[in-house]
C-alpha cells in the first residue's frame, strides 16, 4: 500500500544512559565483590595478630610502664626527704608528704609513722616539684600504635565519610521543609524519622536501603518516568564507585603497612611476638631490681629521718 507508513519508536537519551549506566552498576557491584573477597583475608589476619600483640605483649608493656612510674614515684618521695635533711632537718614529714601518702610509706616498709609527723600536715604542697618519666618510645609501642592508627581508619575512615555523606544527601531531599502539601510533609517527616534513626545509630547499610528504597517511593516519582529512572541509576553508580574506592584504599593501607609482614605471615608473627616478650620479660626483671634498690634507698631515707629528729 502506498499510503502506508510504519511506525518506529525511537529510543530517548535518557534510555541510552539509563542502559548504560545499568551496566555500570552491575560490573561495580560484581567488582566490589571482587574487592571485598580480597580484603576479607587481610581484615582478618590484621585483627588476630593485633588481638595477639596486646594479649601478650600489650600486657608486659604494660607491667613495664607501671613499675617504671612506680621507681619514678619512690625516687621522687626518696629525693623529696634528701631535701628536707638538708633543710629542714627538724621538719616534719607532713609538711613534704600528705597523710595517704604517709599512710602508704608506713603501710609499704612496715614503718609506724608517729603522730608527730602529722603535726603541720597541709592540704597542699606549693614548693613541690611536678615530675614526670618519659621514655623513647619503644618497639612495642610504636607497633601498636600504628595497629590502632589501621583499626581507626576502618571504623571511622572511608565509612564513616560514606556515613556523613549519605546522611546528608538523603536530608537534603526529604527533609520535610520542602514539602509543597501537608500530605507530602506527614510522608517527609516520617522519611527524616528513619533517617535520623540510621544515622544515630551510625549503620550505614540501614541508610543504603533507605536511600535505594525512597528511589522509587519518593513522592512524584514514577517507574515510567524515564528522567527519575536515570537520576536514581547516577546516584547509585556514584555510591558504588566511592565504595569500590573506599575498599581499594583500605586494600593499599593494609598491603603497603610496615607491619604487613608481621600480620599477613603467621610464622614471622609470632617470631616477633615471642622474641617482644622476651625482650620486655627481661627488661621487667631488670626493672624489679630497680625497684628493690629503690625502695632500699627510700627506707634508708626513712631511717635516717628517723634517727635525725628523734
Amino acid at each position: 500500500m502506498a499510503g502506508f507508513m510504519q511506525l518506529e519508536r525511537v529510543i530517548s537519551p535518557e534510555e541510552i544512559e539509563f542502559a548504560e549506566l545499568t551496566l555500570r552498576i552491575a560490573w561495580r557491584s560484581r567488582h566490589i565483590d571482587a574487592l571485598e573477597a580480597e580484603l576479607r583475608p587481610l581484615q582478618q589476619a590484621f585483627e588476630k595478630f593485633e588481638w595477639a600483640y596486646a594479649q601478650r605483649v600489650g600486657r608486659l608493656a604494660a607491667e613495664l610502664q607501671t613499675l617504671r612510674g612506680t621507681i619514678q614515684q619512690i625516687e621522687q618521695k626518696t629525693a623529696r626527704v634528701h631535701a628536707r635533711l638538708v633543710s629542714d632537718p627538724g621538719g616534719v614529714l607532713g609538711d613534704i608528704f600528705d597523710r595517704d601518702e604517709l599512710r602508704e610509706i608506713g603501710e609499704m616498709f612496715g614503718v609506724d609513722v608517729p603522730d608527730d609527723w602529722f603535726a603541720n600536715e597541709r592540704s597542699g604542697r606549693p614548693d613541690d616539684v611536678e615530675w614526670s618519666w618519659t621514655d623513647e618510645t619503644s618497639e612495642e609501642e610504636e607497633i601498636l600504635r600504628r595497629l590502632r592508627q589501621e583499626r581507626h581508619r576502618r571504623l571511622h575512615g572511608d565509612i564513616g565519610d560514606e556515613l556523613r555523606s549519605l546522611y546528608r544527601s538523603l536530608a537534603r531531599r526529604f527533609h520535610p521543609d520542602l514539602a509543597r502539601s501537608d500530605e507530602e510533609r506527614a510522608f517527609r517527616q516520617e522519611v527524616m524519622l528513619r533517617i535520623n534513626h540510621a544515622w544515630q545509630c551510625q549503620d550505614l547499610s540501614m541508610l543504603r536501603d533507605i536511600d535505594q528504597e525512597l528511589a522509587v517511593i519518593v513522592p512524584g516519582f514514577s517507574p515510567s518516568h524515564m528522567a527519575h529512572r536515570v537520576a536514581w541509576a547516577r546516584r547509585e553508580r556514584a555510591r558504588l564507585d566511592q565504595r569500590a574506592a573506599s575498599l581499594m584504599r583500605r586494600i593499599r593501607q593494609l598491603r603497603t603497612s610496615k607491619t604487613f609482614p608481621l600480620w599477613f605471615n603467621p610464622a614471622l608473627g609470632q617470631s616477633t611476638i615471642a622474641n617482644r616478650a622476651a625482650s620486655l620479660e627481661r627488661d621487667i626483671a631488670r626493672e624489679q631490681e630497680r625497684l628493690e634498690d629503690a625502695r632500699m634507698a627510700f627506707q634508708q631515707a626513712l631511717a635516717h629521718y628517723a634517727t635525725t629528729i628523734a
